[in-house]
């Protein structure tokens, strides 16, 4: 296993990572794992260590199904589809990325001349495969549940950005299964007024529930319209504010 270089200046980068990921290892040799690129151990063959591919694989995977559990009892009604969505704008490159600079993970890393020289430390790739493989070493350090919790403290921000919900959330679906499921009906759109030039209409529509009328809203189409309607007796239904 891994015999890489130790001295206080490399210890102290790790104590300094463990610090910021508010998590001690009881075996330190999985993060030294985690923290070794391709490159450093093709320079070095003579170390016999291991590079932290195998990791990056465990690590993807470790997070995505932490990220989909969290997802799923925070947002209860969000269909698969969105969830699905929701999951893809937060775990990608440049989210996992952004996450390895605050917790100063190029700091720590062990890298080969050629890669240090091109600037490794600083790319979003090798960061973002880096991050994915601290998370597999936490994981098999101390298995999934603190694995999560840790995740769910990591990643708060980008799991409570409501922006997200605004932006992947199909009001429209989740009105019509909600009304089907609470009322035993489906709700019903109507054309309420149409304005302005044949080019560039503006639609009103209302949405009524069980024949009352809830929300209204207003496009360039009559799909914006409805969407727009559906957006809002959603909100309405659950007391969500803008």
């Amino acid at each position: 296993m891994a015999k890489s270089p130790t001295n206080k200046k490399r210890r102290d980068a790790l104590t300094g990572l463990e610090k910021n990921l508010s998590y001690n290892f009881r075996n330190i040799t999985l993060l030294e794992t985690a923290l070794t690129h391709r490159s450093y151990v093709n320079e070095n063959p003579q170390l016999a260590i291991t590079d932290n591919e195998r990791y990056e694989f465990l690590g993807d995977a470790v997070l995505g199904v932490c990220i989909s559990d969290l997802l799923i009892k925070k947002h209860s009604d969000f269909s698969e589809g969105t969830l699905s969505k929701i999951r893809a704008a937060i775990v990608n490159e440049n989210t996992l990325a952004e996450l390895a600079r605050k917790l100063e993970i190029g700091n720590c890393l062990l890298l080969g001349k050629g890669e240090e020289i091109s600037g490794g430390r600083s790319k979003d790739s090798l960061l973002a495969n880096a991050f994915e493989a601290v998370i597999a070493a936490i994981y098999l350090d101390a298995g999934f549940t603190k694995t999560k919790s840790i995740l769910k403290k990591l990643m708060g921000l980008f799991l409570n950005d409501d922006s997200l919900h605004s932006q992947y959330f199909d009001y429209k679906t989740s009105l019509q299964e909600f009304c089907q499921k609470k009322y035993k009906a489906a709700p019903v759109y109507k054309i309420v007024d149409s304005c302005g030039p044949d080019h560039a209409k503006t639609f009103g529509v209302e949405v009524s529930i069980a024949g009352k009328v809830i929300q209204a809203g207003s496009g360039k189409s009559k799909k914006e319209a409805e969407k727009q309607a559906a957006k809002k007796a959603w909100q309405e239904l659950h007391n969500e504010k803008e």
